[in-house]
């Protein structure tokens, strides 16, 4: 019998799945839900392309996002449902392959801002399932097969969603009215000054210089009314990437001179004022930001100049060029060289009308930072070609609005007879520790120029980008801005304080009139037409006499040569460095002081070998004051002291070398103010996580100036001879509390008008 033989039978080998078959569990609820969460990552794409910018406008990188989202959908889709139908696994491979990447791509976006994993994770989750559950729930209401009371539960929740989402980006209540009538809580004797931020008489007009080629903005190519030169900053620029040559269309060897004009109309010769931005996103320009500023100060008879510096700016597509920060301060001196040779040319509208003894820089931000480094420019350019000849010009004064502060090549500026002003908001989300304070510790007066001072402001609600009209309320580019919460100061008011102080302080330091003194040294002299918040000063002239400076104290018992300090009362007192809000070094020492309920007194008086106080021409001074800086440090409290803890009280006692001693409240003359405490985002442990902890603390320990007139105390006591002073105490009362003091002295609040 003959066998027979069976062909083995095929491996079974799946096949691959068609189209049709990979979206078969994709339909109904499955399918509306991917269709919302394709509608969410299309919106964050667009969030994440917003911030940052193309350059080519916004309807392109809102096309470009979507298209590309679509793409990245589709093809995440299509790979999760092809695995899927491989394993052959009953399930919504198109819709799981959206969620999928809905949910990665708005992680990355967030992480790659600074939100942190934690968050992150958590944010993508959430938004992922929210855009799921708004699309399954739109397909609810929209189906003929739904129900009527489910449609009414779809409807609400869909609605619930939509109210959350709307809630959570409110823009809270803004107050732009003044803090009072002229006068109304200064004691007695305090001058109310005039409204600096009212236009002056001063007719203007307003025109460009530039390279005449700009490739993005007219202004600067052919709308430009001067052409300027192109300078070389290869030395410090060694490379320039393609991207960021092919937007502006030059590199680091053909920087141009580009700047916006308020020029007053008259005879002239003007002080002049270089204005320059910081850093912002490149393709969104900076330098139109302070028209504000640059028509208050033509109306008040100073020519101001917007700089440009745009293509030194940040941008995600090229970076940020190598050593920006110097760049930035070299090229404010390639603007007055270039200004001199536009004032030599008869047929310029600068001809005659400058007058470079008076020149003044003022900066935002980073340039905050390049106008002062600007200001001692032999510390970094003593040797650079091309610059202005140090005798030709003359900068008398600087501003500086938010500045950073950091160390380039090693130094730090540090400015001598130069009058300094800088401004910071607690509410500042980008720079949100108060550089300025350091720059203030680093100007110093010779007693060269007598009419120089220096000056901060603390504004409690102020934020960074309002002192440009530009850069607006957001502190960080999207999406972070999306979590951070708005300043409660509204754009108006913050550039009506900043009108305000910038307009006095270059009429004092420029136009020498000293009308506006008092406004630096008590910002109530001001509470006429300042808008409501909190405000915290420090002032000091070059007719200040210190008596204890702490910088150079030889221990915490012996703050100089001169006098001797005791205390008594206190859990702790020390020397020690005066801290920001991240905890580091302002660059300035004060004497800490830590007490409990019963309070305590700090005492500084003449070294054993002497019977009073050496501080020269006491005796003659009209207006002589007790000037003290202190800071609340309550902050550093434990937390069950800090819940017992209250507004600092203390009395001031003076003692005269016939033992005469006359004791005052502090509050007679100032009431210390509680400091801010700002929350910069919408969450309490997003504040840790956003940024590796930037906005972990709340409260930055700025601090006030207090000024105490002489004459006050002799009041008290005709017997006590204010010129013969031989001890100062601070007794303060109640707690827990803890504070520090810093450069006591004697100032003088007579100041002449010196126009």
């Amino acid at each position: 019998m003959e066998m027979q033989y069976e062909p083995a039978s095929r491996l079974a080998v799946p096949r691959r799945p068609r189209l049709g078959r990979l979206i078969v569990y994709d339909r109904g609820g499955w399918g509306a839900a991917g269709a919302g969460s394709w509608v969410a990552s299309c919106a964050a794409a667009v969030v994440g392309m917003l911030g940052v910018p193309t350059g080519l406008g916004r309807t392109f990188d809102v096309l470009s996002a979507v298209a590309l989202a679509t793409a990245g959908y589709a093809i995440s889709s299509l790979i999760v449902a092809w695995l899927l139908g491989l394993l052959r696994r009953p399930l919504p491979g198109a819709a799981i392959g959206g969620l999928l990447y809905t949910a990665i791509l708005v992680f990355f976006i967030l992480f790659l801002n600074d939100l942190g994993v934690p968050f992150s994770l958590l944010f993508a989750a959430g938004y992922t399932a929210f855009g799921a559950g708004a699309g399954f729930f739109a397909r609810a209401i929209g189906s003929r097969r739904t129900g009527r009371r489910a449609k009414l539960a779809a409807a609400a929740a869909l609605a619930l969603m939509v109210a959350a989402t709307a809630y959570a980006i409110v823009v809270p209540d803004r107050e732009d009215g003044p803090a009072a009538p002229d006068g109304v809580g200064l004691p007695a004797g305090a001058a109310v000054v005039p409204d600096p931020s009212v236009p002056g008489s001063h007719a203007y007009t307003a025109f460009t210089y530039g390279s005449g080629a700009d490739r993005q903005r007219k202004a600067f190519g052919s709308g430009a009314a001067l052409r300027s030169e192109s300078v070389d900053a290869s030395a410090y620029i060694p490379s320039w990437p393609l991207l960021r040559r092919w937007f502006w269309g030059f590199d680091a060897h053909a920087l141009p001179l580009n700047g916006r004009v308020w020029m007053p109309e008259g005879e002239g010769p003007f002080p002049l004022v270089l204005m320059v931005h910081g850093n912002h996103v490149m393709e969104d320009f900076s330098d139109e930001g302070y028209g504000y500023l640059g028509e208050q100060l033509a109306s008040r008879g100073i020519i101001a100049i917007s700089v440009d510096e745009n293509f030194l700016n940040y941008s995600a597509w090229s970076g940020i060029p190598a050593q920006d920060m110097k760049v930035r301060a070299w090229l404010l001196l390639c603007h007055i060289r270039q200004l001199q040779t536009f004032a030599a040319a008869p047929d310029s509208p600068f001809y005659g009308k400058v007058d470079f003894a008076r020149l003044a820089l003022l900066g935002h931000s980073r340039g905050g930072q390049a106008v002062a480094m600007a200001a001692d420019a032999d510390r970094w350019f003593s040797e650079a070609p091309g610059l202005p000849e140090a005798g030709s010009y003359r900068i008398r004064s600087v501003v500086a609005l938010a500045p950073t502060d950091t160390v380039v090549d090693g130094a730090q500026a540090e400015l001598r007879d130069t009058s300094y002003l800088t401004l910071q908001g607690a509410s500042d989300a980008d720079v949100n520790n108060f550089y300025g304070d350091r720059q203030y510790v680093r100007t110093t007066f010779t007693g060269a120029e007598p009419g120089a001072f220096k000056a901060s402001l603390y504004i409690a609600d102020a934020n960074h980008g309002q002192f440009n009209t530009g850069w607006g309320d957001e502190d960080a580019t999207l999406p972070a801005s999306l979590f951070l919460r708005k300043p409660n100061l509204s754009a108006t008011a913050q550039e009506r304080i900043a009108k305000a102080y910038v307009s006095a302080f270059f009429e004092d330091t420029l136009l020498g009139n000293a009308a506006y003194a008092d406004l630096f040294r008590d910002y109530r002299a001001g509470r006429g037409f300042l808008p409501v918040t909190r405000y915290y000063n420090r002032y000091e002239d070059a007719g200040f006499n210190a008596i204890a400076r702490f910088d150079e104290a030889l221990s915490a018992d012996r703050p100089s040569a001169a006098v001797t300090a005791d205390a008594e009362g206190f859990e702790r007192w020390e020397l020690t460095e005066a801290l920001d809000r991240q905890r580091e070094g302002k660059g300035t020492k004060g004497t800490a002081l830590k007490w409990s309920e019963e309070g305590g007194t700090y005492a500084i008086e003449a070294a054993p070998d002497a019977s009073v106080l050496d501080i020269p021409g006491l005796a003659e001074a009209d207006g002589a004051e007790l000037v003290f800086s202190m800071a609340d440090l309550s902050r550093d409290l434990s937390e069950s002291e800090d819940l017992e803890s209250a507004p600092l009280d203390l009395d001031i006692a003076l003692e005269d070398g016939n033992g005469v001693e006359v004791t005052l409240p502090l509050d007679a003359f100032m009431q210390p103010e509680p400091l801010p405490e700002t929350n910069y985002t919408w969450l309490a442990w997003l504040e840790e996580e956003m940024e590796e902890g930037k906005y972990a603390e709340p409260v930055e320990p700025v601090f006030q100036t207090y000024a105490l007139p002489l004459e006050a105390f002799q009041a008290a006591d005709p017997q006590f001879s204010p010129d013969s002073l031989r001890k100062i105490a601070f007794l303060f009362r109640g707690g827990p509390g803890k504070a520090m003091l810093a450069d006591i002295g004697i100032g003088n609040a007579a100041r002449e008008d010196r126009s």
